[in-house]
């Protein structure tokens, strides 16, 4: 289990909207004969990169955040932190501003920053990803918190027993477990409100939306060492396997079989897979834990019989629930576009922000939601 949150930022700003020309030969032919009103548009944010990871360093130093991970403009490191080095926020924003020039500072694509931070019994870690040029309509900002409890951070060559056993006390009765969870999750509520606050205190915003999300991993087998993923593509930041947080995440691993191994009526929360793809998410009509292989790493992948779901494709049990036929309607994995979209713009159906496809089964109405 770890919660999770997207604050999607629309900065007060000028933009300006300019025509993409397409590149395939026929989108061409048609933008031609259009004179450009069937090409895709979208909106350039005149901010600069030290403008506005200035505002941001004042967002983080307003919480007393002062850890930054990582500094990335146009997919080059400027910072990389792999030693954990504390209290390194300011020097390297001040670095930044002094070492980036005017041109640079405005021809930027897109720029990424990572920050750590810990209170509460709550390690997070934030990426900020801004880009320059996006789609129209679309937010320029997007702020992914993940948060993890410390409660039961794996001590160096602890066992998978002895992890088990610390964690014992929250599966005991459903009771705990819910006051658990509801525990953590307001708590992590507060911090993400606060950070929205100071969001909005420090850039002018016409809007935000985000939502907190439950996260339970659903591994392929069971775990039995600290899983890092610094080389594969993933959702959450929180699997890159940053420096610091591959001990104290190795309980989100053993979770599913706990609930399994307990029989824990499970609700109100994604289920994701090993690089943080939805696979499931699970509304107030849930189910419990121990009937089904659904949470049972140590058994192939099955999806309840009854219950609030909605399912998803691009995740590692996309042939599991195809053979379950969960799907329905449109899933959204293809291009659906027709002859005449061009004129309306594009025809990828797709997200980019996102990895997974959702199609309902049910009534659920937890998709795309907060999962509260």
């Amino acid at each position: 289990m770890y919660l999770s949150n997207t604050l999607s930022v629309d900065p007060s700003q000028v933009t300006k909207i300019e025509v993409v020309k397409p590149t395939k030969m026929f989108d061409k032919m048609l933008y031609f004969l259009s004179a450009g009103l069937s090409s895709e548009k979208e909106e350039q944010e005149t901010f600069t990169a030290v403008s506005i990871l200035q505002h941001f360093n004042r967002v983080f130093r307003a919480m007393k955040i002062t850890n930054l991970v990582r500094l990335t403009k146009d997919d080059f490191d400027f910072y990389f932190d792999e030693l954990g080095k504390e209290d390194d926020l300011q020097e390297v924003m001040e670095n930044f501003a002094l070492e980036t020039d005017k041109i640079e500072s405005e021809v930027f694509e897109n720029l990424y920053l990572v920050v750590e931070h810990e209170e509460n019994g709550i390690k997070y870690l934030i990426e900020v990803e801004i880009k320059r040029r996006h789609k129209v309509g679309e937010y320029p900002i997007n702020v992914k918190v993940n948060g993890v409890v410390t409660d039961f951070q794996r001590e160096d060559n602890e066992t998978i027993d002895s992890m088990k056993q610390k964690m014992e006390s929250v599966f005991t009765s459903q009771n705990k477990y819910d006051h658990y969870i509801k525990e953590k999750k307001a708590i992590f509520d507060l911090f993400v409100s606060n950070l929205e606050q100071d969001i909005r205190k420090f850039i002018k915003v016409d809007n935000i939306t985000q939502g907190t999300k439950v996260n339970i991993i659903r591994p392929k087998e069971p775990a039995h060492n600290v899983k890092t993923h610094r080389d594969i593509v993933y959702v959450e930041p929180i699997y890159h396997g940053y420096y610091g947080f591959a001990e104290v995440f190795f309980y989100a691993w053993l979770w599913s079989s706990m609930v399994h191994s307990h029989n824990i009526y499970v609700n109100n929360f994604y289920l994701v897979d090993e690089s943080g793809s939805s696979v499931m998410s699970v509304g107030n009509d849930g189910f419990y834990a121990g009937q089904y292989d659904t949470m049972n790493p140590d058994a192939p992948f099955e999806t309840p019989d009854t219950g609030d779901f909605s399912y998803y494709q691009n995740n590692e049990y996309q042939s599991e629930l195809a053979e379950a036929n969960v799907y329905s309607g449109d899933s959204g994995s293809g291009d659906s576009g027709g002859w005449f979209d061009s004129f309306g713009g594009s025809s990828d159906s797709s997200d980019s922000s996102s990895s997974s496809s959702c199609s309902s089964c049910s009534s659920c109405s937890s998709c795309g939601g907060g999962g509260d």
